[in-house]
């Protein structure tokens, strides 16, 4: 067997480049070389976006496929000619005496093998420490699993959801520019209009998610799966195990407000926004006659945004 050293070099943090394998995820993220080499085991790597887990020789960027394939062709094509210099001199020496049959040879051009380092690509700016194990790792955008262990973060996750949400809000004027000159304003309008009333949606289930992690760490218990999307189901639910309820932390208006904003998210996703009965009798709702369609305004985002903040940062300090 031959064996080609090649060396590779971390960033100027000391990270350096992965890749998921699986062909449905490619995310790229970085791991703290010596974390990587430490803590991170040879038959199980997490990919931090898609939860994939594989064994560690599978996680080469393209980049650094390609250039380890370069030091292989290039260490090959030197082999190659070495070998072949080295018999045609032999055949040369061997006809040097013969006087009917002698063979020259001129080597040609050689190729030279230059085995560089593999470099990595720039550092990037969010670092994460899993709370669990301590592997650093570095990403763009979200990250849910620990690359080493695979624990995931249901405090990160839910910070990074409504970070992106709120970023989404406050791009909307852009984007219904950028969609007008691309499309025209009726299609703009509408697109904007599904991205402010999805955004609702989307913060249910990141607090649905965050608010289930959290209860099960502090409980050992698991709920079901929609008990903190029903308000008083989940208030009673942290305040039977922790003596806390979410009146604890938010004013009744904002209680209220989350209340009817859970109750919309429902009728927007699962009844296109109709106003039925059912949502009149437990919304309490008396903006909307029935038939009618939920409107969703910025502000209303941008208020649901900020009290599931705030409760999210309250529960978030419940001792274990």
């Amino acid at each position: 067997m031959i064996s080609i050293p090649i060396t590779i070099h971390s960033d100027e943090k000391g990270y350096f480049d992965r890749e998921c394998p699986n062909e449905e995820c490619l995310y790229s993220f970085k791991i703290l070389m010596k974390d990587w080499e430490e803590k991170v085991s040879d038959d199980e790597v997490h990919c931090p976006l898609c939860g994939h887990v594989d064994t560690a020789d599978k996680w080469w960027t393209q980049d650094q496929l390609e250039k380890i394939r370069e030091i292989e062709v290039n260490w090959a094509m030197n082999f190659i000619q070495g070998t072949l210099d080295k018999s045609f001199r032999e055949l040369e020496r061997s006809t040097r005496h013969n006087k009917y049959i002698q063979i020259k040879y001129k080597p040609g051009c050689r190729v030279t093998f230059v085995n560089n380092p593999i470099g990595q690509r720039e550092e990037w700016e969010t670092e994460i420490c899993c709370e669990k194990c301590g592997t650093h790792y570095s990403v763009i955008g979200s990250a849910y699993f620990c690359p080493c262990c695979g624990y995931n973060s249901a405090v990160n996750a839910f910070v990074d959801s409504l970070d992106s949400i709120r970023k989404m809000l406050e791009s909307l004027s852009d984007m219904k520019s950028m969609l007008t000159e691309k499309y025209n304003v009726d299609s703009a309008e509408s697109m904007c209009r599904n991205l402010l009333e999805s955004s609702i949606g989307d913060m249910v289930s990141a607090f649905q998610k965050f608010a289930s992690c959290k209860f099960e760490e502090l409980s050992g218990k698991t709920s079901r799966v929609n008990d903190f999307q029903i308000i008083e189901k989940g208030s009673n639910l942290f305040e039977q195990e922790t003596g806390k309820k979410y009146s604890d932390f938010l004013s009744e208006s904002e209680l209220n407000f989350m209340q009817l904003l859970f109750q919309r998210r429902h009728i927007l996703e699962h009844n296109n926004g109709i106003v039925d009965q059912q949502y009149l009798n437990k919304s309490g709702d008396t903006s909307y006659t029935l038939g009618q369609r939920i409107i969703v305004k910025e502000m209303d985002a941008y208020n649901l945004l900020d009290i599931l903040t705030k409760l999210g940062h309250e529960l978030m300090k419940l001792p274990n």
